[in-house]
């Protein structure tokens, strides 16, 4: 903190962020950050939503993207973006041509999925267990990419948010019968310290 009375010379932003919102929704915001504050060092760190979450309360990160819902009561949230959740098939499945998908049907599908801790999953893992359904996962991984691609050459099908889909070609985003939206906000400590930096950011 007294090394922060020089001002915003030097100084240090380490955020948490989920892989998909990483890869489109935050690049241009962390560039235009970067280009107002030159000589603040950006660490990403990229993690599911319960990773970041122990992440903010061991203090290893000061800032940190979440699902805003069970949050802790010594985290604070600030709404950014309520985004839906969509099932993503690849352009030639026949499922591609449905204006919506049940849960019902989607789960009668292989799939590909992120593995525990990212909102992703534990929303696929809330609506098996609300519905008693099963899920068929045939691959999991945390490579974006990966599931992209697995998805594109269409042997398995899986569930993201719609952002995805307007970015990258090749997939069909079908909205769920029963429209799922994530409230996604920027969570810190209540009781920890936010320098400069962090409150610039």
């Amino acid at each position: 903190a007294m090394a922060e009375l020089r001002g915003l010379e030097k100084g240090e932003v380490r955020l948490g962020l989920p892989s998909m919102l990483g890869s489109y929704f935050f690049p241009e915001i962390l560039m235009g950050f970067k280009s107002q504050y030159p000589n603040l060092k950006l660490t990403i760190v990229e993690a599911g939503t319960q990773s970041i979450r122990k992440m903010l309360l061991n203090g290893e990160l000061d800032l940190g993207i979440i699902h805003n819902a069970d949050v802790p009561d010594s985290l604070v949230t600030e709404h950014l973006i309520n985004s839906q959740m969509v099932a993503v098939v690849g352009e030639g499945n026949p499922l591609a041509q449905q204006k919506t998908i049940s849960f019902s049907d989607f789960f009668k599908n292989e799939l590909v999925m992120f593995k525990q801790g990212y909102f992703h999953r534990e929303f696929i893992d809330d609506v098996c267990h609300h519905h008693q359904l099963t899920p068929q996962i045939a691959f999991e991984t945390n490579l974006l990419p990966m599931i992209l691609q697995i998805v594109r050459n269409d042997f398995a099908i899986t569930a993201l948010l719609e952002m995805v889909t307007q970015h990258e070609q090749g997939l069909s985003a079908i909205p769920f019968k029963q429209p799922v939206y994530l409230d996604i906000a920027i969570a810190w400590r209540k009781n920890g310290y936010l320098s400069v930096a962090d409150r610039a950011f």
